[in-house]
């Protein structure tokens, strides 16, 4: 290709990859950790101390704590200063930054190669530039990989700056440990040369003029304020460390999103040619660096071969790391295609035909990438791509639509009493907005596992249980703030049931979250005043509503009245939304869970304009499953099957596949999909209720694939099993008594009669 218009390209597209970069982190903040990382710098300048014990959740004071102290400081005092739109601005300049490191010290210079990857790496890149102090990690990772594979290919590089780069990461992130695998992988590099003889001596050479950065860079770890504490607290937030550290006692596992794995498979494979969907580059990442890996064992350059395979498995294995997965492959895969096109163009002939073809090749390329970029870059601005993918995010700086800004207003206007209740999600921007004068209960940090099991039963229970009673007087509990934005608090709690409850009453009640004040003499001042019911008060939108302030007023307003049984006024926000946004599959989805009891015609059809919009579990997951209410089991195991792939977490999806493939008499595929499911399922050291039916269901099917299979006597024991997972089931026992009476056993089918008979009595009173 000729020379110009080689550097005339790489030049175009490595100016849209930047502003690509700047414009995908030109969001709205909206991150659920943002919040106590802010609280905490704030505690910083306030008291002038790094903390080493919890300061922001009443639950947990003096509890130990370690965490690196700076990032919080830095992106506080951005906020004090410009607010949530200067933390906006921030990761757009950190993107922009980023990209630019990249392709400045791309290797050969001016890459085409590097600067086509970096445009598919952006997405993922930028998912991880978000104002919290993981954004730092990204940002040195980039520097830190640049300028360690620019040494280790022959090339100037600034190794000087590794010593303060990595002391500055161990201060500001605990991913910090990535850096140290950063280095580990460049002696993984160097020393996997050393068996050829041809490379050896340049090899040596750059171990010896390496090696003193490398080792001042390990020890500038340990220039942070707990020392040797840091590292193993950071291994065990990345999960190779026990749990506990130096004290913590971490929260109970939870579902967090971004450790969840990439769902892969051969049926999910056109995703790679949606290319408005910015989620299909990883395909194409994945197909670089296999191809980086190919050519790496051509090269005999067999660490860079291992660093791209660990890189490809961990991205599969946890989204979270799918952001540092993008920077190696753009990095170290783009040298590697670089150098193999340098090398064909090396040989006269093939020179010749490439001289020829090229050319076209290349303008095609880059012309294909910017009009996908360009059509990416319309649908952030529009915020099509926020509404289709259920962001709590928007185009633009600032703060979130989530947040419960006005609910915040509220309670300190009326100065409610005692501390607050809020969920994990919301624990963030409460220490933040609420706090010093009203704690968090609980956060994102997961100080303690007690806490954390506390919240999840609490949530799980009626605010009139014993328990909700016992937890809020020994912690002095009187309010009670709930999201119910639709995406990021709604649906975790029975949203009637705390509206009706006798202990609590509502106070203040708009379309993104509830305050509920507790029940108690001392409080009856602001309850005889301050008094709402949920069946009667109206929500109220915007006063000067932008379209999608009034999209979202609408689409979340429905979602409340859904939730409170108002049926008639949810369906009619969510028409008027569906007019605003007629592309956003979720208010299907909406309507057909609305219309799933009484009009099914209605929901299926609801259901299908969903997936014809955008293809998702859920959405097949939910078709599947009315479809089998509907006797259609045929049809409802290809939607259930279809929503399997989709998922991170299919345990729910194979059980409920098994259940209609038994419907349809398939034992042997019922039986390899419950195993599955069991496999995906909560483990056995989970004992709460949910678990327990889960395990039970699983019982249950393997039960009917026995019976299928004529073993009756397998078929009871693992009947035995459902209802000693569940006793309080009468319809299991009632099922084990029929297998019982079928099996000529009166002794068990007796007693699972008796039981059945007592537990339907105590249903009827």
């Amino acid at each position: 290709m000729n020379g110009n218009l080689l550097r005339r390209l790489s030049l175009l597209l490595a100016l849209v990859a930047v502003v690509y970069a700047a414009l995908a982190c030109l969001r709205t903040v909206g991150d659920f950790d943002t919040g106590w990382q802010l609280a905490t710098g704030r505690y910083h300048f306030q008291h002038h101390a790094i903390p080493s014990t919890d300061v922001l959740s009443y639950t947990s004071t003096g509890a130990p704590w370690i965490y690196p102290p700076f990032a919080g400081a830095i992106l506080y005092k951005v906020f004090q200063a410009f607010g949530y739109a200067g933390l906006t601005w921030f990761c757009v300049l950190a993107a922009a930054l980023l990209a630019g490191w990249i392709l400045w010290r791309a290797i050969p210079a001016r890459s085409l190669a590097t600067a086509a990857l970096l445009v598919m790496a952006i997405p993922s890149i930028a998912y991880r530039l978000t104002p919290r102090a993981d954004l730092f990690t990204t940002l040195f990772f980039a520097i830190v990989l640049a300028e360690l594979w620019r040494f280790h290919r022959g090339q100037s590089a600034r190794l000087w700056l590794l010593p303060p780069i990595m002391f500055l990461w161990v201060n500001l992130h605990p991913g910090f440990i990535a850096g140290l695998g950063l280095l580990a992988a460049y002696l993984l590099m160097e020393v996997l040369l050393l068996p050829f003889r041809d490379l050896r001596a340049e090899t040596l050479v750059r171990l010896a003029k390496s090696w003193p950065w490398l080792a001042a860079s390990a020890s500038a770890t340990l220039l942070n304020p707990w020392g040797t504490a840091a590292m193993r607290q950071s291994l065990t937030l990345a999960g190779v460390y026990g749990a506990g550290v130096s004290g913590n006692s971490h929260a109970a596992p939870r579902f967090i999103g971004e450790l969840s794995s990439a769902p892969l498979s051969w049926r999910l494979l056109p995703q790679a040619f949606e290319f408005r969907n910015p989620d299909s580059s990883f395909w194409w990442l994945l197909a670089a660096a296999a191809t980086g890996v190919l050519l790496a064992l051509r090269r005999r350059q067999f660490g860079a071969a291992a660093l791209l395979g660990v890189a490809m498995a961990a991205a599969i294995e946890h989204l979270r790391y799918q952001g540092l997965f993008a920077i190696i492959v753009t990095i170290v895969a783009g040298t590697l295609l670089a150098d193999a096109f340098a090398e064909l163009a090396a040989h006269p002939p093939v020179r010749l035909r490439m001289n020829a073809v090229l050319p076209w090749a290349g303008v095609t390329l880059v012309a294909v990438l910017c009009a996908i970029t360009a059509l990416r870059v319309a649908d952030l601005a529009s915020n099509r791509y926020y509404i289709v993918n259920a962001s709590p995010s928007i185009f633009g700086a600032g703060e979130s639509w989530w947040f419960p800004e006005r609910a915040a207003d509220f309670i300190e206007h009326e100065k409610l009493p005692g501390n607050i209740f809020q969920p994990y999600n919301l624990g963030g921007w409460t220490a933040l907005r609420l706090g010093p004068t009203y704690p968090d209960y609980i956060d994102g940090r997961g100080v303690s596992q007690q806490v954390s099991e506390e919240e999840q039963l609490l949530l799980s229970q009626s605010p009139d249980s014993a328990t909700w009673q016992q937890v809020a007087a020994r912690r002095n509990i009187n309010i009670m703030v709930l999201s119910l934005a639709r995406y990021a608090g709604l649906g975790g709690f029975d949203l009637p049931t705390y509206c009706e409850a006798s202990t609590w009453q509502p106070v203040y009640l708009d379309e993104l979250s509830l305050v509920l004040v507790r029940r108690t003499p001392q409080n009856q001042p602001w309850l005889d005043r301050l008094a709402i019911n949920c069946q009667s008060a109206s929500l109220t939108g915007p006063s000067h509503p932008t379209k999608f302030g009034s999209y979202n007023f609408l689409s979340n307003s429905g979602a409340v009245y859904y939730a409170l049984a108002r049926d008639a006024e949810a369906e009619a926000a969510w028409r008027k939304a569906e007019e605003l946004e007629p592309e956003d599959p979720n208010l299907h989805l909406f309507l057909a869970q609305l219309y799933q009891q009484s009009r099914p015609a209605e929901a299926e059809r609801e259901y299908r304009a969903a997936l014809a919009l955008r293809e998702s579990s859920p959405a097949w997951y939910a078709l599947g499953r009315l479809l089998a209410g509907e006797h259609r089991y045929a049809e409802a195991e290809t939607a259930i099957a279809n929503s399997i792939p989709l998922t991170p977490t299919p345990a729910n999806q194979y059980k409920a596949l098994a259940q209609v493939q038994l419907r349809l008499k398939k034992a042997a595929q019922a039986q390899e999909n419950l195993k599955q499911a069991e496999h995906d399922g909560p483990p056995e050291s989970d004992s709460g209720p949910s678990a327990c039916e889960f395990r039970a269901q699983i019982a249950e099917g393997r039960a009917e694939v026995a019976n299928q299979s004529g073993n009756i006597a397998q078929a009871i024991e693992l009947q035995q099993e459902a209802v000693r997972q569940t006793p309080q089931s009468a319809s299991r026992w009632t099922k084990l008594a029929a297998l019982a009476t079928a099996a000529n056993r009166p002794d068990v089918a007796g007693e699972a009669t008796h039981r059945a008979q007592e537990l339907n009595a105590a249903l009827k009173h």
